[in-house]
């Protein structure tokens, strides 16, 4: 099932440390560990990231499954990454057959670019997984607030965020269903052809377009009509309370970021 496979913003309600963190904490902290992912250079870095991740995995409770799926959905973008990387120009050359040239320089990229790869989709699925759409959604309006964003575009932004994320899940379960369907009626999406191939991604992009705009009417239609304005009059009814062992996550966050930073 297309389902089983899409782990971003799917939530696994457990009773877990990073399930009790305050979202702010842990929004601000990932997305900030995400980025800084993107910039480690040397295998002490790789060691670092590798040791932290692997450590806030463990303190979410959640199988491992659930992170293998969010690899297994992004398994082409890291391949053709590394590849790309791996034919880099300069250094030792270490396998050459023709034109065909590995250097250790290109390794060396080629692995860089791929861990960059795995530790922001790791801590993406890290949040996703242990916070719900609701929590996130305040989080990321508080989150704007504490930047001095209006309070408007902080709600609207956050709002349209988590809709996104949570009709992944509404989405692929959609795709499966009009697969099952399409192949019920004789389609044939294993067809070696290209030109039989992208007949059979049409038959699944056209009836899933039309499926997404009618919950999007649907999803309008159901906010009107529960008196939905905006941010102007709406008030909560869970509040986050911040607590030391927030500040001392949103603290290791930090040092983590410094570190690979110095090193």
């Amino acid at each position: 099932m297309l389902l089983d496979n899409v782990a971003l913003g799917r939530y696994v309600e457990l009773d877990s440390l990073m399930h009790s963190l305050d979202p702010r904490g842990k929004l601000l902290g990932l997305f900030v560990l995400a980025g800084f992912a993107f910039s480690i250079n040397s295998f002490y870095d790789v060691l670092i990231m590798s040791s932290y991740t692997l450590v806030l995995m463990l303190l979410s409770k959640l199988s491992l499954k659930y992170y293998m799926k969010s690899l297994k959905s992004i398994w082409f973008i890291v391949i053709f990454a590394f590849v790309i990387q791996l034919f880099t120009i300069g250094g030792n050359t270490l396998f050459k057959i023709g034109f065909i040239r590995i250097t250790d320089t290109g390794l060396f990229n080629a692995a860089i670019i791929t861990f960059r790869i795995l530790f922001a989709v790791l801590l993406s699925s890290v949040l996703t997984l242990t916070t719900s759409p609701t929590s996130l959604a305040h989080a990321l309006e508080d989150v704007l607030r504490w930047f001095f964003v209006p309070k408007r575009f902080a709600h609207e932004i956050s709002m349209v965020m988590t809709i996104a994320i949570r009709f992944i899940p509404v989405i692929a379960n959609e795709a499966d269903r009009i697969m099952k369907a399409q192949l019920s009626r004789g389609a044939n999406f294993d067809d070696r052809k290209f030109s039989g191939r992208i007949r059979g991604a049409i038959s699944i992009i056209i009836p899933l377009l039309v499926s997404a705009l009618r919950r999007a009417e649907d999803l309008s239609i159901a906010m009107e009509a529960r008196g939905y304005n905006g941010w102007e009059g709406r008030t909560r009814f869970k509040q986050f309370n911040w607590k030391i062992k927030d500040t001392v996550f949103l603290i290791s966050f930090c040092l983590v970021c410094f570190t690979i930073i110095f090193i």
